[in-house]
């Protein structure tokens, strides 16, 4: 029929269609300059006909500038990702690609999608973006589309029901990639997943997400991983300069930027397209190194959006729990208990019956886990996270979000404190992460800020990064009565907060967890009305005895209190644990001072106790009784008979036992019948142990075996490995027979069909002696200060983490020389460092130490007129005090205390001679009769009294009280004229003070 022919109302109808259709594809026209504009914005310089032709990402959750450059760093994921799509012919199967957004998800699908071994494989492939709101229709129009079968008549169609029909019918007898890019919710999976037609002809499917729970447990994840160092650095450069290099003069910062950008392919983009638009000055390279992440959000706004649509997907009772990952420090591990402790006494925690609020807790933090917004950074040994972690990115995003909500308020820079009052008028959570809160307290003449402070009763919860001890010495003494958490941080704070005794009038009722990582807290009598209490956590408090106290005995009772953790072994007492009824973690911490003996008998009045730590180096252990519900044990430096193992056997409840640095002694331990029924987990750490007669019998269920720096453990039996229920057997640094052994057991189990069993092995401690070796060889041998100062640094590090019998001869005199090295102060703190580190080792070592001359250069470090050794360190030596007093303080137990280096602290290397010299003349005294008497012979009387007074640090004092004692020991006892000074001055003086 012409249309002359065609009648009105035909012609009516056609037109009518044709304007309908012409106000859709105007629509659609219109729909479409919009993304291209959006597009051309974010994307930069894209084939836009390409994207709209093939439906690839149009969606928010985008990488800026994708294309197949931007795999830097990730080939090894796509061609896994292809292996795993082209190989297996067979049955469909669904492959997902999961990490945190802005890791490159997108990227990586459209390089895959686009590879030639893909275009060859499959005859048909289709791509749609699904992003957070699913639109059934758009997304089966999309695939059409994307697969050039999307007809007119299609557009039109209303029914979703028939588009899948028509979707699955066009897929029949072909074999096809889908790519289901971005997909947030199991139900658009689902949904999707029904279409697709299987014909077990080797088609897959692959799909990005956020979100782990969006995968079937039955397909294994391809998890996204940061880029490294080199990648990161490869792709900046890609992006700013192209195929050009980058200028020498640029280099180190920009290796800067690139590496503050922590992996982020988003970041790195983003900032990469910034550098590359403005003028390329070291100056401004500086500035954005230093503000990566504030240069980041301003260049495009996009990151952020991107980054929010976790935030925002998140229910609304997850969204608190994952702002408060903002109020730890930046780039710290964060241990998951003190997590839980701070969500549980902020009342993110609801109690669910059946289940404790810690199980309630895991599972929270587990789902946050799965929405790739926290990090596992390490397990325990059950199994359980032990540490995580949030991209700076993500934390960035909580500490903006946050205090838009008035959920918290961070002080950073002095900037940030001039608005603080303001800042913090409605917020329940104040943050200092540098030491600029209480220097601004303590100002008298800001009568301002004082006020407001004052006038801050919302306040819940104080969090302090470090040395934050003086908050509550300064302003009103009513500051902030509401207070839940207080959270001190980490570090030495000197006179925390008054003569290291918490003021009474300033501690909190309603205080619920108190933590101060340092040592020699004095907790004051007030603590016992603090009925709220459930966490006290420091690196060592003394309790006071309620006995003594004048307050009424009625209030004393702290039924809430679950943790305590460490607290000295002086204050363990039958009167302190009558207190705290339901303790269900204690850690004791027994100081080298105490020589009495410490009785285990007490802790029968803690029956709740389910996790128990001991640190023990010179103390006698007696009356070995446990309560009966401890499920963890860890004994460190104890040197108890293996005869009392029995007892620890026995423990109806323990599933974990962690023995350290010779916590029983004697060279064979033969475990009983039934013992250790419940054990899952054993570690063998510095144990000298040399038979164990253990079979399967004796640990039924356990599962992991962990033996570390057990040098003298000759074998482990055999039968070890017929315990159904191990897993693994790692070995540390075992003896050659040991590991011959454990490959043996390994060997079996799979010849009878065992292939679960893991045996691991590493020889840390011979890495260790050839990197020891290597330092000698440069100390003797070099004229560079430099080099000397590094490898004397690499020697006391090795020394202690492994306590050796011998060092080169000519070692020890180099290092006095370094001694008196005024001129280079850095290396007479690692030379003093070493020192003591060899006063740890051998008594043939001790010898050598002291004829070489060390004893009169030990005696005149204590009446030197100096206190410290102060120098500015390099970037591989940013210690801070606490650090080297713990390193000096704890050697002697041999314990592996990590080095920090804090990149954010350009504080002076510190470490005090006084300590260094007290330590070493100490060892020297409890080595021999002979050592002792050589160090009383060179007068060393009056400088140690002088160490006794007001002006001496508190942790100087201690040791010089512990070198005294162990200069009045040992038989045949010293003369009496050589310490009668030091007795009298006992009877004239309150030591007790300086316990």
């Amino acid at each position: 029929m012409n249309f002359v022919q065609e009648s009105f109302h035909e012609r009516k109808i056609k037109h009518q269609t044709f304007c309908e259709n012409f106000v859709i594809v105007a629509d659609e026209i219109d729909s479409i300059k919009t993304k291209a504009a959006k597009l051309k914005e974010f994307w930069g310089t894209t084939d836009l006909h390409q994207s709209q032709r093939t439906s690839f990402p149009t969606g928010q959750s985008r990488l800026p500038s994708i294309g197949k450059n931007d795999m830097v760093g990730f080939h090894n994921d796509l061609n896994q990702i292809i292996d795993r799509l082209t190989g297996n012919q067979g049955a469909l199967q669904l492959i997902p690609v999961t990490g945190m957004g802005g890791i490159g998800k997108t990227t990586l699908g459209k390089n895959v999608y686009n590879d030639p071994r893909i275009k060859d494989h499959f005859h048909t492939r289709a791509w749609v973006s699904i992003s957070q709101e699913y639109r059934e229709r758009e997304v089966l129009l999309n695939l059409l589309d994307s697969m050039e079968q999307l007809s007119a008549e299609m557009c039109q169609e209303n029914s979703t029901a028939k588009l899948k029909d028509y979707l699955h019918k066009s897929l029949i007898g072909m074999t096809y990639l889908v790519v289901l890019d971005d997909i947030w919710t199991t139900e658009a999976r689902g949904s999707l997943r029904r279409i697709f037609p299987d014909e077990r002809n080797g088609s897959r499917i692959m799909l990005t997400t956020r979100l782990l729970c969006v995968v079937d447990s039955r397909h294994s994840p391809h998890r996204m991983q940061f880029l490294n160092e080199t990648d990161s650095w490869n792709l900046l450069c890609q992006k700013v300069f192209g195929e050009d290099f980058c200028p020498l003069e640029l280099e180190e910062v920009g290796k800067e930027i690139s590496n503050n950008c922590k992996g982020l392919p988003l970041s790195l983009v983003v900032i990469g397209n910034h550098l590359s638009k403005v003028n390329r000055t070291k100056d401004h390279w500086e500035y954005v190194a230093e503000n990566v992440k504030s240069v980041v959000n301003a260049a495009d706004e996009n990151c952020s959006e991107i980054l929010s649509l976790s935030y925002d997907y998140l229910p609304h009772y997850f969204k608190a729990r994952f702002l408060y990952m903002g109020v730890l420090p930046e780039d710290d591990e964060i241990r998951v208990s003190k997590l839980i402790k701070l969500w549980a006494a902020e009342g993110f925690l609801k109690p669910v019956r059946g289940k404790t609020l810690e199980e309630v807790a895991e599972e929270f933090l587990g789902d946050l886990i799965s929405r790739n917004l926290i990090l596992i950074s390490k397990k325990s040994s059950s199994g359980k996270i032990k540490t995580c972690s949030i991209h700076d990115m993500l934390r960035d995003l909580c500490v903006r979000k946050a205090q838009e909500d008035k959920f918290f308020h961070v002080t950073v820079t002095n900037k940030d404190f001039k608005i603080y009052a303001e800042g913090i008028k409605y917020s329940r959570r104040l943050c200092i992460h540098p030491d600029i809160f209480q220097k601004e307290l303590s100002n008298s003449d800001n009568s301002n800020v004082n006020t407001s402070v004052g006038s801050l009763p919302p306040i819940r919860s104080t969090l302090c990064s470090h040395l934050a001890g003086e908050i509550y010495e300064s302003g009103n003494r009513n500051l902030f009565p509401l207070l839940r958490v207080l959270d001190l941080g980490k570090g030495k704070v000197d006179g925390f907060p008054i003569k290291n005794k918490i003021s009474s009038r300033k501690v909190p009722f309603f205080l619920r967890t108190l933590i101060v990582d340092c040592e020699d807290v004095h907790l004051p009598e007030e603590i016992w009305r603090m009925p709220q209490l459930r966490h006290l956590l420091f690196g060592m408090c003394y309790l006071p005895c309620p006995a003594r106290s004048p307050i009424d005995g009625d209030n004393l009772i702290l039924e809430n209190l679950l943790t305590l953790s460490k607290v000295s072994s002086v204050s363990c007492t039958k009167e302190v644990f009558e207190r705290v009824p339901n303790l269900k973690k204690l850690g004791i911490f027994s100081e080298q001072w105490i020589t009495s003996p410490l009785s285990l008998g007490t802790l029968v009045n803690l029956p709740q106790l389910e996790n128990l730590r001991i640190r023990n180096v010179f103390s006698t252990l007696m009356n070995f009784t446990f309560p009966p519900n401890i499920k963890k044990l860890t004994l460190d430096g104890c040197r108890i008979p293996w005869k009392h193992m029995t007892i620890v056997g026995s423990m109806p409840n323990l599933e974990v036992l962690k023995l350290r640095y010779h916590a029983f002694y004697g060279p064979e331990w033969e475990p009983g019948e039934g013992e250790f029924c419940k054990l899952k987990f054993l570690l063998l750490h510095s144990m000298r142990l040399k038979q164990w007669r253990a079979d399967k019998t004796h640990f039924p269920s356990l599962v992991r075996l962990i033996l570390r720096a057990c040098l003298e453990l000759e074998e482990i039996r055999c039968s070890i490995g017929d315990i159904s229920t191990l897993q693994i057997i790692d070995l540390d640094d075992a003896s050659p027979s040991a590991v011959t052994s454990a490959k043996k057991i390994q060997e079996e189990q799979r010849n009878l069909g065992n292939d679960s069993l893991q045996v691991r092995f590493s020889n840390f401690f011979h890495f260790m002696f050839l990197k020891r070796k290597e330092a000698e060889a440069e100390i003797c041998g070099s004229t560079d200060d430099t080099l000397l100062l590094k490898a004397t640094k690499q020697f006391h590090t090795n020394l202690y983490r492994d306590p050796v019998e011998e060092v080169a001869s000519a070692v020890v005199p180099r290092l006095f020389e370094f001694l008196k090295r005024d001129d280079y102060p850095q290396l007479q703190c690692e030379a003093a460092l070493a020192i003591t580190g060899i006063s740890n080792s051998s008594s043939d070592m001790i010898n050598t130490l002291i004829d070489h001359g060390s004893v009169p250069i030990m005696v005149s470090l204590l009446s030197s007129p100096k206190d410290v050794l102060r120098g500015q360190a390099s970037d591989e030596h940013y210690y801070s005090t606490h650090r080297i007093i713990q390193y000096v303080d704890k050697m002697s137990t041999e314990l592996v205390v990590t080095q920090r280096r804090n990149a954010h602290w350009k504080t002076p290397l510190i470490i005090s001679q006084s300590l260094s010299a007290l330590h070493v003349l100490g060892k020297f005294a409890v080595d021999s009769t002979k050592s002792r008497d050589i160090v009383l012979s060179y007068g060393v009387l009056m400088p140690l009294l002088a160490q006794f007074n007001d002006e001496t640090k508190l942790y100087i004092t201690r040791k010089a009280m512990w070198t005294f004692s162990l200069l009045c020991a040992g038989k045949p006892k010293p003369q009496f004229e050589q310490v009668y000074l030091l007795i009298a001055f006992l009877f004239s003086f309150d030591a007790y003070q300086y316990c």
